[in-house]
């Protein structure tokens, strides 16, 4: 009976908004069905995620919070900068935006100003799904920065991990930190650690 709008959330990562869904000629009773039917469940006001989808909790993060990107614990562990795992999703947000934030799964968001949010953005797939994520040379800066109040170890196990990657850019780690204003600093840990 509902084949076609569980079709719709399938080709979605599973999870939709109420505009999605109306855009797509899904009325609102249509909507009220499916939950009083257990087939989709509210996550958030105006969203929703089909019960039996298998969504991993990187897509269902990105889908609640679109525009979102991925920083500092998330970004390290999804470049396997770091050990550590976060027991949440570590976000940015531009500092003009609203949100409102899901039960589930837990976001710790951080809003940034123009540069420092849109500095370093790159898309990636992630189980079968594109996210935004800070790519490596943005987020060894985010951990220098922020040493303080993340902790000197894990900036330091960042930094080293990235130094010791096949794939780390030092051009671009020096262009990121002199655009945000950390140069000195950073220059400083790459003459200790190079």
């Amino acid at each position: 009976m509902y084949e076609e709008i569980i079709n719709l959330f399938k080709e979605n990562s599973g999870i939709l908004t109420v505009k999605e869904l109306n855009d797509n000629n899904v009325s609102y009773s249509e909507i009220r069905k499916l939950k009083d039917e257990d087939l989709i469940e509210a996550i958030k006001r105006g969203t929703y995620r089909l019960i039996d989808a298998d969504i991993d909790d990187f897509t269902e993060a990105q889908k609640l919070i679109p525009k979102g990107v991925f920083c500092l614990y998330s970004s390290a562990s999804i470049h396997e900068l770091t050990t550590y795992i976060p027991m949440e999703h570590h976000i940015a947000i531009h500092k003009k935006r609203k949100i409102s934030l899901p039960n589930y799964p837990p976001i710790q968001p951080y809003y940034w100003g123009n540069s420092r949010y849109e500095l370093g953005v790159e898309k990636i797939k992630k189980n079968g799904n594109w996210i935004e994520v800070y790519n490596p040379e943005k987020t060894v800066c985010d951990f220098l920065r922020f040493r303080n109040k993340l902790g000197w170890e894990a900036a330091k196990e960042v930094l080293k991990t990235y130094l010791g990657s096949e794939k780390r850019e030092i051009s671009k780690l020096v262009d990121y930190s002199r655009e945000l204003r950390i140069y000195s600093k950073v220059n400083q840990y790459l003459e200790i650690l190079l």
